[in-house]
């Protein structure tokens, strides 16, 4: 149904840069709702964090719901996730490791107590930022 309604609008010649339905949008009107540049919509598509179909001009179109993925990303990314994290975070759809999220606890228990000893407080808020972007992602990986 999508792809037929994206050739129909590419049909039509609804393909020349306006917005073209409330729930298809290109990659500058993504771009734009999302805050970020378009180069950036690109780089996240050619990672793989973006979902996408193609018209038959080749156009790239996205899902309104990719507005708020990155978001999503820009979110994580501020908390200290890395993009390789964050893809993993997306695409992730494994058995959750308990012997992995026992390591995890460590190396936060480990962090606070280091925190705690710490008189660096430059270095302080950057193990918390570091262990609260973790403690997040673990808490979504466990919600998924």
């Amino acid at each position: 149904m999508k792809d037929s309604l994206i050739y129909k609008l590419s049909r039509d010649g609804l393909d020349g840069g306006e917005l073209i339905g409330k729930d298809i949008l290109k990659i500058g009107e993504l771009a734009k709702l999302a805050g970020v540049t378009n180069r950036t919509v690109d780089y996240y598509t050619n990672l793989g964090l973006l979902e996408f179909n193609r018209s038959e001009s080749n156009y790239r179109y996205y899902s309104n719901t990719m507005v708020n993925r990155i978001k999503e990303i820009e979110q994580l990314k501020q908390e200290g996730m890395h993009l390789n994290e964050i893809k993993n975070k997306f695409t992730s759809h494994e058995v959750i490791d308990i012997q992995d999220l026992r390591l995890k606890i460590n190396q936060l228990e480990h962090d606070i107590k280091h925190i705690a000893q710490s008189e660096d407080i430059t270095e302080a808020r950057s193990l918390a930022k570091k262990d609260l972007a973790l403690i997040k992602a673990l808490l979504l990986f466990i919600q998924n």
